[in-house]
């Protein structure tokens, strides 16, 4: 059985994610209640279409730099 990479993209975009949420949570709590909703807004919307046609922009890109979780490809052993 293959050990999973730390550094991958699928990982890494849910520690952005996370941290996302600890901003809007850090601005709401500070009274920025704009910049807030309208970040919670975007992660709301980019959530919706990564569920609704399987794309993440982010995943796309961090796949390319740090490779797939999932992969087992030969080239990445």
């Amino acid at each position: 059985m293959k050990a999973k990479k730390f550094l991958c993209a699928e990982r890494i975009q849910r520690f952005m994610m996370a941290f996302m949420l600890l901003i809007v949570l850090g601005l709401l709590a500070t009274a920025h209640m704009t910049a807030g909703l309208a970040l919670l807004a975007f992660i709301a919307i980019m959530l919706t279409i990564h569920g609704a046609f399987d794309f993440c922009p982010s995943t796309v890109f961090l796949t390319k730099m740090f490779g797939s979780c999932y992969c087992e490809c030969k080239d990445e052993e």
